[in-house]
């Protein structure tokens, strides 16, 4: 199946790499001002076409599908574009910043009926699944704890889309994994949220939430781009408590119910952390599918809308 990527920073490096350990996708074209006047690129992979605008890439006649890998802020227009060619699109997180936004691909997705899916990569790995089963083991569940907080450093690059204050900061950029793991194990609407943030010049580089569910679950999520601490979940039932080390690139869980040992669970990834979702991504393009089995549209929203929430009490 041949991609195209839209825009060609970092995470869009790592989705070249990742498709290449999957069974038939491929990159054939990318479209970036900055590549296109990069002759070593092109003499390394002489395969790929690079077009000097988007538009270009999306007229492609060869391209099945897109990996859209924009600054936050461009993910709408360019998804709605690709989409009402009947492109599918797989769309770096956060889909987009406001429910409004979500709302107008959820519309455009469904009028095509052509894919749009997050690239919410957690959902996909088979460790995720057999968690949401093993969890069963510690009974009703009081409490989550997601946490994804990392720091960019003194030399903060202020051009970069996560110093600009209308699509930067902390939780717009890695609040989705720690919302959307939460979201994911509680099946039930938020009835309250609680937040704090700090700021500088504007931007969140660093947010902390409390999410209390309808059915009495609560969850506690968290996020920076200006500390370091350890990436982890934790789920605290009424038998004992789940702990997941880098819960969003699921590979491990340890389950220590009260007064027991600890056992850990291995759940080794196909290629790496991405591979998984781009295979299901592909599953779903062949099934004619506008959105996912596995993280819906709908799924998308919540997520968003939460994010709209926490941001109104920072």
């Amino acid at each position: 199946m041949n991609f195209g990527i839209i825009g060609y920073g970092n995470i869009a490096k790592r989705f070249f790499e990742s498709i290449q350990h999957t069974s038939e996708g491929k990159v054939i074209a990318i479209g970036s001002k900055s590549l296109a006047a990069n002759q070593e690129f092109q003499q390394e992979y002489p395969e790929i076409q690079v077009y000097s605008t988007y538009e270009d890439l999306l007229a492609d006649p060869n391209i099945d599908a897109v990996y859209l890998a924009l600054p936050h802020q461009w993910h709408k227009e360019w998804s709605i574009k690709a989409l009402q060619q009947g492109i599918p699109v797989l769309c770096e997180k956060p889909a987009v910043l406001t429910t409004a936004a979500m709302k107008e691909i959820m519309t455009v997705a469904q009028e095509n009926q052509t894919l749009f899916m997050e690239a919410f990569k957690t959902k996909f790995n088979k460790g995720f699944l057999q968690l949401k089963k093993d969890m069963e083991q510690i009974g009703e569940i009081k409490r989550i704890e997601a946490s994804f907080c990392f720091d960019v450093g003194e030399d903060r690059d202020t051009t970069s889309y996560l110093f600009q204050a209308d699509h930067g900061g902390a939780l717009n950029d890695v609040g989705t994994y720690s919302i959307g793991f939460v979201q994911a194990l509680i099946a039930s609407a938020i009835q309250n949220v609680q937040a704090k943030a700090v700021f500088f010049n504007g931007v969140d580089e660093y947010f902390k939430a409390t999410l209390t569910f309808e059915n009495g679950t609560m969850a506690i999520v968290e996020g920076a781009i200006d500390r370091e601490k350890e990436r982890i979940a934790t789920i605290i039932g009424e038998h004992g408590k789940i702990t997941i080390p880098y819960f969003y690139r699921l590979e491990q869980y340890t389950i220590q119910l009260n007064n027991q040992s600890e056992t850990t669970y291995h759940f080794p990834i196909k290629g790496d952390d991405m591979t998984l979702e781009i295979e299901h991504f592909m599953e779903q393009i062949k099934e004619k599918r506008c959105e996912s089995s596995v993280h819906s549209l709908e799924d998308t929203y919540k997520i968003i809308a939460t994010m709209e929430k926490i941001r109104q009490k920072m």
